[in-house]
């Protein structure tokens, strides 16, 4: 991850350089959130357990590199130029990596049988949730030319996609990565936003009975959860346990997360709420809910002008499901979190800085 973030830290360095073309972004309420967001968590290294200068720095490094980042976005949807290299990037380059990760899987047959991908996605559940979003990105390239070969080509990198995903027996991927599509498509063919939302409101709805039927039906949990929770109930009441420690203001981001489950000592708090509610408290966790809520709204309010809004709904839609039973590092060096949430967060403060120009 290291070396994957050397080019980053320069960009970043450009960005600040430049900063006298951007500053006006400042006047966005959306980015001004983020900052806040970004802000309180870098911050609560200094009231981690126990307190390290260094470790305190690199928060604050990464906090640097995830606001450029979202601004340098946001600037790119500004411009209009998302649509015209991005999804063509991530959909071509994806599926050429993707497909090489698929080789791999079959010539070196890993003992768990679950496809992780190449270099830093090093984990099944991680990678699928990428390749989920580079999926969304194909499927869109495909709706949006109107040539046929073109658009068989761009079903062909799906298909590819489909297949890591399926591949990397993630349920959480399994779950997530058909919302976040189905997230976008309806954005895409549904004109009417009120009838988005109760599609969605209904989706959700349907989804939580769903689960509730299937762990409450042994059978049906043997055969879709066959490693059960995967010690999920028992590391979110050991995190609740601690957070109550320091509830308003957290435990600090770099304080030890690690539990202990019988024989196993397990990372993180495989939940991204549950990690920002640890780090940051019910502060850190309000700003991060706020954010989350202003992006969807923003979205949303462009999701039948903006080819952006949508790709961003159905991106941030995977993420937001996906999020409920994994992730941990909000603020991190170059890695998922850039693609699966802070793009579709740039994607939205691109388009509240586009209404806010035009409103000079």
């Amino acid at each position: 991850q290291s070396a994957a973030s050397y080019p980053t830290y320069i960009l970043a360095i450009a960005m600040l350089v430049t900063i006298r073309q951007w500053e006006d972004i400042i006047q966005v309420d959306l980015f001004r959130w983020v900052c806040l967001l970004v802000g309180w968590l870098s911050a609560s290294a200094i009231w981690s357990s126990p307190f390290e200068v260094r470790e305190a720095a690199s928060v604050l490094l990464r906090g640097v590199l995830v606001t450029a980042f979202v601004v340098a976005f946001a600037e790119c949807q500004l411009r209009s130029q998302v649509q015209r290299w991005m999804g063509l990037a991530f959909a071509v380059i994806g599926s050429i990596v993707t497909a090489a990760a698929i080789m791999h899987f079959f010539m070196t047959a890993p003992d768990d049988g679950r496809l992780n991908g190449l270099g830093q996605l090093d984990t099944h559940v991680i990678a699928a949730l990428v390749y989920g979003v580079l999926l969304i990105f194909a499927v869109q390239r495909m709706l949006m030319t109107s040539n046929l070969l073109v658009s068989v080509l761009f079903f062909l990198m799906a298909l590819v996609m489909g297949v890591a995903v399926f591949l990397s027996d993630s349920r959480n991927a399994w779950l997530s990565v058909p919302i976040g599509l189905l997230a976008f498509l309806l954005a895409h063919f549904v004109r009417e936003r009120g009838r988005i939302q109760v599609v969605f409101a209904s989706g959700l709805t349907f989804g939580a009975a769903l689960i509730v039927i299937i762990l409450n039906d042994e059978h049906l949990t043997t055969i879709l959860l066959p490693r059960g929770d995967s010690f999920r109930l028992g590391i979110w009441t050991e995190f609740l346990r601690r957070v109550a420690e320091s509830p308003i203001v957290g435990l600090g981001i770099t304080t030890n997360d690690d539990v202990l489950m019988g024989e196993y000592i397990l990372q993180h708090p495989h939940s991204m709420y549950l990690s920002v509610l640890f780090q940051g408290g019910v502060i850190g966790l309000t700003l991060y809910l706020i954010v989350l809520f202003k992006v969807v709204k923003e979205l949303l309010a462009h999701i039948h002008v903006e080819a952006d809004a949508q790709l961003g709904i159905g991106i941030l839609m995977l993420a937001m499901v996906a999020y409920m039973i994994d992730g941990h590092e909000l603020i991190d060096k170059v890695g998922s979190t850039w693609f699966l949430l802070w793009l579709p967060v740039a994607i939205a403060i691109g388009l509240q800085w586009r209404r806010s120009l035009r409103a000079k």
